[in-house]
């Protein structure tokens, strides 16, 4: 089980097997090879407790309490960005997000992962289940619930 750099510069790691599995299962989309590497790169915590890239301005008064959110980790995303247009750049083939694609792939997984799916719902024990269904608990999410508050 060796692991993989991404990038030289850069000291972000995934496992061989998640390397084969992300690009196995990405149907050669940047975006969804991007939408893997995420979730290998960040823990579920990392992305559920950050503002994700941090780029949308709060107001002060919005009366948040609890801890302030941090951006992801700007060393990791900016690898996760770089790593994604070189892919795509080196394999043609390869559909290449542009910059909004890969902000908004970005904000959905911290997205997800508030709501509770994100990693644990497609890691279980390491293995990827509910392969191919993008998100299979919308059913479950969206109805019968209170309206969650607008983040």
């Amino acid at each position: 089980q060796g692991s993989k750099q991404l990038l030289n510069n850069y000291p972000v790691y995934i496992t061989s097997k998640q390397w084969d599995e992300a690009v196995n299962s990405s149907k050669k989309d940047g975006r969804r090879l991007l939408r893997y590497l995420i979730r290998f790169v960040f823990t579920t915590d990392e992305l559920k407790y950050s503002c994700g890239l941090g780029k949308r301005k709060r107001s002060v008064q919005s009366g948040e309490t609890g801890p302030e959110r941090r951006p992801l980790d700007p060393v990791k995303v900016t690898c996760l960005r770089e790593f994604i247009r070189m892919h795509c750049t080196s394999n043609p083939e390869w559909w290449m997000p542009s910059e909004e694609q890969i902000n908004k792939v970005f904000s959905d997984a911290v997205g997800h992962a508030r709501q509770g799916r994100a990693v644990g719902t497609f890691l279980h024990n390491g293995h990827s289940c509910c392969e191919g269904a993008e998100h299979p608990h919308d059913e479950l999410y969206g109805r019968g619930l209170p309206d969650a508050p607008a983040d």
